[in-house]
C-alpha cells in the first residue's frame, strides 16, 4: 500500500536521554512521565532547546508554548505497556526507563489472558495525568509507544521465549494472540484520546501521516523469516487489519531477511528500515510502502561529516523514488557532533531540490 507523505523526503532526529541530560539538565525520573506539570514544562524546554541549537535547520520552536503532550516525543523510550503487564521499571535521571524482564514460565504464560489494563494502577496513574492535562488545556496530543508482540514476549519471558518456539509453539501462538488483542484495544484507547498512536515511536510519522499505527519490531532482527512467518505473521496481520494505516518499525540491520514476511502484512504502508539493511532487496519485495531510512547513531557519533554525507547519498541512491522515502537518526549520544546532524539535513535538502 502506498501512502502520500505530507512532506517530501522528511528528515527527523531524536537524541538519547544522556544528550538531553548532559546539555540541558533534563531529569528523566518518574515525574518526567507522570507529573502533569513536569510533563508540560519538560516538553516545552526540549522544543525551545532544539530551536536554539538547530533552528537553522528547522528543528524546535523559537517561542515554545506549553502543550499537553502525554508521553515523550523527543525521546525514544517505551515502558508503560511493559509495566502494565507486570514488568518492573527502573527510572534514572540521566537515562530512559529500563524494563526488567519478568521471566515467566511456560505454565504462567499459558494462563495469561487479554489484559484488563483499565484496572491496572500504573495505567490509572497515567490516565489521571492525561485527565489533568485535558482539564487544563481542553485537548491532548502525543501518544504511547506500544511495543510489539515479540518485544513484549521477551519482556515477559526473557530469552526463554526462543526456546519456547521449539518446545511449546502452541503456547506462543496463544501468547501472541493475547498480546495482539490487548495491543489493538490499547492503541484504540490512546488514539481515541489524542488522535494518534505512534509519533512517540518515531517522530517521522508526524511528517508522513500522523494517523499511522507503527509497531516496534526491534527484536525481529534476532529471528529468521521462517520463524517470523510461523509465529508473528498471523497476529501482525490481525493488527494490521484492525489498525489502519499500519506500519512496522524494524531498527535492526537485516530487514531484507524478513522482507518476504513483511510483504504479506496487509496494507502495511510505512517501514522503518534499519541501518545496514539491503534497501534494494527490501524495495523489490515491498515496492509501494514508505521507507523511513535510519542512519546509525553510533556512526554519527564517531565519524566525520563527509562520511555522513557519503553514507546518506549511497542510501538515497538505492532507495528508488524519493517521494516515498524519509530519513531519520534515533538515539544520538551526548557527544554526537552537531555538524554531523546538520550535514544530514543539508544532503536531504539537496536531494529534495533536485527531485521534488
Amino acid at each position: 500500500m502506498r501512502i502520500e507523505s505530507h512532506t517530501y523526503l522528511p528528515v527527523e532526529v531524536v537524541f538519547n536521554a544522556n544528550w538531553w541530560h548532559a546539555n540541558y539538565g533534563i531529569d528523566f525520573g518518574r515525574d518526567f512521565f507522570f507529573d502533569p506539570d513536569v510533563r508540560v514544562a519538560s516538553e516545552c524546554t526540549m522544543r525551545q532547546a532544539l530551536f536554539h541549537r538547530f533552528g537553522d535547520i528547522g528543528l524546535g520552536e523559537e517561542n515554545a508554548v506549553p502543550r499537553p503532550v502525554i508521553y515523550p516525543v523527543h525521546l525514544a523510550c517505551g515502558f508503560l505497556v511493559q509495566a502494565m503487564w507486570g514488568c518492573e521499571v527502573v527510572f534514572a535521571g540521566n537515562n530512559t526507563p529500563q524494563v526488567l524482564p519478568l521471566k515467566l514460565s511456560i505454565e504462567e504464560i499459558n494462563h495469561l489472558d487479554e489484559l484488563d489494563f483499565e484496572s491496572i494502577p500504573i495505567f490509572r496513574e497515567f490516565t489521571a495525568m492525561m485527565d489533568a492535562l485535558e482539564a487544563r488545556f481542553g485537548y491532548l496530543v502525543g501518544d504511547v509507544g506500544w511495543s510489539s508482540l515479540q518485544n513484549l514476549g521477551l519482556d515477559l519471558m526473557g530469552q526463554d521465549l526462543f526456546e519456547a518456539y521449539y518446545e511449546a509453539p502452541e503456547v506462543i501462538d496463544r501468547l501472541y494472540d493475547v498480546l495482539a488483542r490487548t495491543s489493538i484495544r490499547f492503541v484504540n484507547y490512546i488514539r481515541s484520546r489524542t488522535g494518534t498512536s505512534s509519533i512517540s515511536v518515531n517522530r517521522s510519522v508526524a511528517k508522513v501521516d500522523p494517523t499511522i499505527n507503527l509497531q516496534s519490531n526491534c527484536s525481529v532482527q534476532m529471528i529468521s523469516n521462517a520463524h517470523y512467518e510461523r509465529f508473528l505473521l498471523k497476529p501482525e496481520q490481525q493488527q494490521a487489519r484492525e489498525l489502519q494505516p499500519y506500519g512496522i518499525h524494524h531498527c535492526g540491520n537485516n530487514m531484507h531477511a524478513v522482507a518476504d514476511g513483511y510483504a504479506k502484512v496487509p496494507d502495511a504502508c510505512f517501514f522503518d528500515v534499519g541501518w545496514g539493511a539491503d534497501i534494494k532487496v527490501c524495495r523489490e519485495k515491498i515496492p509501494d510502502a514508505f521507507f523511513n531510512i535510519r542512519l546509525s547513531p553510533v556512526k554519527l557519533q564517531q565519524c566525520m561529516a563527509d562520511e555522513v554525507e557519503s553514507d546518506l547519498v549511497a542510501l538515497l541512491e538505492q532507495a528508488g523514488e524519493l517521494s516515498n522515502v524519509g530519513i531519520c537518526c534515533i538515539n544520538m549520544e551526548h557527544d554526537t557532533p552537531d555538524e554531523n546532524i546538520r550535514r544530514m539535513f543539508e544532503v536531504a535538502n539537496r536531494f529534495r531540490h533536485a527531485g521534488g
